[in-house]
């Protein structure tokens, strides 16, 4: 697939069907983001750094294999990933907080080439995330399916020989909030179903700094990390590093993120899984959280 820009013109030629079928799913993703969001409750759990909104678990910022809505530029590459997340259904107590929702994302990588961009790989995801907090210790459950597809003209042009990728996985994340400033997270995950067959095994952990010194009403400096191992690679470990701004509301509410990120691992498709890379760059997420807010909210 070749995405080519003509002079004196502002027209786009796509050529491919992943690509149509991104294109749609970004379409749809806009049309939702773009609906008014409610005021948000607020939690109370005896925990100082309780997660504003219905949030009930924070993902890992530096995990760069999950789906979120960001640009990202290293290597001479640059991906687009574009996440919705929906909760639905919280229950709310005075010193914990439960939530089941739904979680549908998709990622998609582009090599360059002089002026053209060739659709490396797009890698969709859906999962069914289940979360609990009681003060600062918080966990999330998920059952998540994942594809990946290689771009036409990448396969061709990288004699990469194209194959049928996807799995099921459960997953579980435990997370411990020493302050506001500091959180420690880790867990394993579980391939129930897999093609093609690969170890079955993974495990994950990370940690998220937030310096006082360098913090500010409306924007906070960070320094996050996340390791990951996994049976299929043989054990080998994927290290993400990214020191970086995030940019909150006057209700310190997070925005959006501006962060350096240093990656040394899998390559971060699923149809490239068993390659290796290192990747030194720069990238902007946007952090919104939920933007549909739960559809059933029971309080007690």
């Amino acid at each position: 697939m070749k995405i080519r820009a003509k002079r004196n013109s502002n027209r786009f030629f796509v050529s491919s069907k992943p690509m149509r079928r991104i294109l749609l799913a970004t379409s749809l993703v806009v049309l939702v983001r773009v609906a008014p969001a409610q005021e948000a409750p607020t939690h109370a759990s005896g925990a100082d750094n309780y997660p504003t909104g219905q949030e009930i678990f924070r993902p890992p910022m530096a995990d760069q294999t999950r789906p979120g809505d960001h640009v990202r530029y290293g290597g001479s590459q640059l991906d687009f990933g574009l996440a919705l997340p929906l909760a639905v259904y919280t229950s709310e107590g005075p010193t914990s907080s439960w939530q089941i929702g739904f979680l549908g994302g998709i990622t998609a990588g582009f090599a360059s080439a002089q002026t053209v961009l060739r659709l490396k790989a797009a890698d969709f995801h859906a999962g069914i995330p289940l979360a609990y907090r009681h003060g600062k210790w918080s966990t999330r459950v998920e059952f998540y399916h994942v594809s990946s597809h290689l771009g036409s003209d990448y396969s061709s042009s990288a004699t990469v020989p194209p194959f049928s990728y996807s799995r099921e996985v459960l997953e579980d994340l435990v997370s411990y909030d020493f302050s506001k400033h500091f959180r420690i997270y880790g867990g394993p995950g579980l391939l129930v179903r897999t093609h093609p067959h690969l170890g079955r095994w993974m495990f994950q952990a990370g940690s998220e700094w937030f310096p006082r010194q360098l913090s500010t009403p409306l924007a906070r400096f960070y320094l996050a990390d996340d390791f990951q191992t996994r049976e299929e690679v043989a054990w080998q470990t994927s290290i993400s590093i990214e020191p970086g701004i995030q940019f909150t509301t006057h209700k310190e509410q997070p925005v959006a993120r501006l962060e350096a990120w240093f990656y040394s691992g899998q390559e971060l498709f699923g149809q490239l899984y068993y390659r290796r890379e290192r990747v030194l760059g720069a990238q902007l997420s946007f952090t919104l959280g939920t933007e549909i807010k739960s559809l059933v909210t029971h309080r007690h």
